[in-house]
């Protein structure tokens, strides 16, 4: 019987697989998360609430007992003294970034070389941020013997904890969130060298869209209101995206730069200036929190309009009594009732919502995430190599 076998022949050669392409970097694995009390951290909280009553919000029960009990038990001359000497919550003070990130330094010594290099990098007014912890850390100490003997000392523990149990039942679900921007943006190990996520229980006096990330070498402490999870992705996407911006930064030119700033709306630079680095950040992890990820395309004027158009008098005052920098745009356009909002829509949305810098950066994730090559492409490479030709 015939044979039908195939014949193989040793010099024949055999079909090439197709070549796999080096990845050359190691994405992050996800970090280590953990829910940490952060007692000085939450101290400074309470005597910044302290000394300005209208700091941090009014909505919770603690809050409100927090403004009536300082009212008739003002802050020590020494703790008042130190937030006047350095001009806290003042326009040109001493920020409460700074504050924070200090703050969590007590009692952490190997915190100390991430603190210090953020604030000589970032803000270089602090002439001296040794000398500002430890007079800040005196501070903390006083107050903290103090508020340890008041009633809200007891109502703080039964806040945190309550947190702390209800963070540990979710913190699946925090996982899984963290696992789902890495995957997306597929973070350098080298370039994001966050290993561990200390999370900060809810700060009782801050308002659920307050938000912070402070990185101190491999450990990130996220500071986020347990009701705002988006918060908390926003705030662990600066661990990922800041970095990146900083090569960036190295490839644009000044005029780059500039146009950065030109094109960023004015509503983001009420809170972050002109500079154009923090305003890419933001704008960066705005764009696919806010809406990429969720589906959405920036807000055109139809939609603007369509938004105002459903709310009232009763809650358009409200916003205003909630958001000062609501307030200060309303009022440079002299609107104070929705009508006048309606009236005025067009001039608004122009000179504070309309936002080009989004427009790009949303065109630029549409095309990372069609990218042929999802593998061997991560966020860092695909930006550093399409941004610049951009602006």
């Amino acid at each position: 019987m015939e044979n039908f076998e195939p014949n193989f022949y040793p010099n024949m050669e055999k079909p090439k697989e197709p070549e796999k392409k080096e990845i050359g970097f190691e994405v992050l694995k996800t970090p280590e998360i953990s829910i940490r009390e952060e007692r000085e951290a939450q101290l400074l909280s309470f005597i910044l609430k302290a000394k300005n009553p209208e700091w941090g919000t009014d909505d919770t029960p603690l809050a409100v007992d927090v403004k009536n009990y300082f009212s008739e038990n003002p802050l020590s001359s020494e703790v008042s003294g130190f937030l006047d000497e350095i001009r806290a919550l003042q326009k040109d003070g001493v920020d409460e970034e700074v504050l924070y990130t200090l703050a969590f330094t007590y009692g952490h010594p190997e915190r100390n070389e991430g603190a210090f290099e953020m604030i000589t990098k970032h803000k270089s007014y602090i002439k001296n941020p040794q000398e500002l912890q430890q007079k800040l850390f005196r501070v903390l100490e006083i107050f903290g013997q103090s508020f340890s003997s008041s009633p809200l000392a007891k109502k703080m523990t039964v806040e945190i904890e309550k947190d702390k149990k209800a963070r540990e039942e979710i913190l699946d679900e925090t996982k899984a969130r963290i696992e789902k921007l890495i995957a997306f943006f597929k973070p350098d190990s080298k370039t994001t060298e966050i290993r561990k996520i200390s999370l900060m229980p809810t700060d009782p006096l801050d308002r659920i869209n307050t938000g912070s990330a402070f990185v101190f070498g491999e450990e990130l402490v996220l500071k986020t209101h347990i009701d705002n999870p988006d918060n908390l992705e926003h705030e662990f996407s600066h661990s990922m995206i800041n970095p990146i911006i900083e090569k960036l930064s190295q490839l644009l030119t000044d005029e780059q730069k500039e146009k950065i700033s030109q094109l960023a709306n004015k509503k983001l630079k009420q809170d972050y200036g002109e500079e154009y680095f923090s305003l890419l950040c933001e704008e960066f992890i705005r764009t696919y929190n806010d809406v990429f990820k969720k589906g959405g395309k920036p807000q055109s004027y139809e939609d603007f309009v369509q938004k105002i158009s459903g709310i009232s008098d009763d809650q358009l005052q409200k916003f205003l009594l909630q958001s000062e920098s609501l307030k200060v745009r309303c009022g440079e356009l002299g609107i104070v009732t929705v009508e006048d909002f309606k009236n005025k829509s067009q001039e608004y949305f122009e000179r504070f919502e309309k936002n080009q810098l989004r427009d790009l950066i949303f065109e630029l994730y549409q095309e990372y995430s069609n990218r042929p090559d999802k593998e061997t492409e991560n966020f860092e490479r695909f930006v550093l190599a399409k941004f610049s030709v951009r602006i």
